[in-house]
């Protein structure tokens, strides 16, 4: 079976919505692993680390945008 991990969906990713006061993304900051970086604020995350991604779902549950989901 698979290793289950987080998969961002960058059409509804939008971090000036979730965040609009500085555009730092809360499944960001919600990411125990530290998985997930943004460059830029405003700008979509990247999951740097999908290795160590254990698809706990902190990402995905903090996400108000529904843009992360376990697969």
């Amino acid at each position: 079976m698979p290793k289950r991990r987080a998969i961002i969906d960058y059409d509804k990713c939008v971090p000036d919505k979730c965040a609009p006061n500085d555009g730092i993304c809360v499944a960001v900051r919600a990411c125990s692993k530290k998985i997930m970086e943004q460059e830029e604020p405003y700008e979509p995350p990247m999951i740097f680390h999908a290795d160590i991604c254990q698809g706990c779902g902190d990402c995905s549950q903090a996400c108000p945008l529904s843009a992360i989901r376990i697969a």
